[in-house]
C-alpha cells in the first residue's frame, strides 16, 4: 500500500511540474496546474488532507488575512489569491506534507516557483513554506496556512507596488556563472 502511495506522490508531483512546464509556455493554459493541485480532494479524505479544525484555522488566519485585505483593497485580486493559496495549500500541505514533513514539502513548493524561472524571488519562497507548514502543524487546520498563505502574497504584491525596484530585484534571472 505504501508503494502505491508513494506512486501517487511522484505522479502527481511530476505531473504538476509538466503542467507549470506547459502553462510557462503557453499562460493561457494557466488551468492545468490549478487542476492538478486540485485533484487530491477526489481522492483523499478531506480530514486527512486538513479540510478540519476550522474554528482554530479561522482563529489563527483571520487577522493575517483582514491584514492583507488592507493592504491590498481590491475584491478581485484577494479572491484570486484566495483561490491560489488554497489550490497550493491543499496540495502542498494537506497532500505531501502529510506523506513527506515540512522540509522537503517546502523544496518541493519552491521547485514549483523555479519552474517559472531562477529568481531569488522563486528561490525565497521556501521560508514563508516552512512556516505555512509549521501553521498547518500547530493549527491541525488547512484554513490558517490557506489565510495565511493569502496574507503573505497580498503583501508581497503591496510591497512589490510600492517598491518597483524591490521588485526588479526579486525577479532577475539567477545565473550560475
Amino acid at each position: 500500500m505504501e508503494d502505491r502511495a508513494l506512486r501517487k506522490r511522484v505522479y502527481l508531483i511530476g505531473a504538476l511540474y509538466l503542467t507549470l512546464c506547459v502553462y510557462k509556455e503557453n499562460p493561457a493554459l494557466s488551468v492545468l496546474p490549478v487542476i492538478v493541485m486540485g485533484l487530491p480532494v477526489l481522492f483523499e479524505d478531506p480530514e486527512e488532507l486538513g479540510l478540519r479544525n476550522f474554528g482554530r484555522g479561522l482563529l489563527f488566519g483571520l487577522p493575517f488575512f483582514s491584514l492583507g485585505v488592507c493592504l491590498m483593497p481590491d475584491t478581485v485580486l484577494v479572491l484570486n489569491q484566495l483561490g491560489v493559496a488554497l489550490v497550493e495549500e491543499v496540495f502542498f500541505r494537506g497532500f505531501l506534507m502529510a506523506r513527506m514533513g515540512n522540509v522537503p514539502t517546502s523544496m518541493v513548493f519552491t521547485g514549483a516557483h523555479v519552474v517559472e524561472g531562477l529568481t531569488l524571488n522563486s528561490l525565497l519562497v521556501f521560508f514563508p513554506s516552512l512556516v505555512l507548514g509549521y501553521v498547518y502543524l500547530k493549527t491541525g487546520s488547512l484554513l490558517a496556512p490557506v489565510l495565511l498563505h493569502s496574507a503573505m502574497n497580498l503583501l508581497y504584491l503591496r510591497l512589490v507596488e510600492e517598491f518597483p525596484e524591490l521588485y526588479r530585484l526579486l525577479k532577475t534571472e539567477l545565473t550560475w556563472c
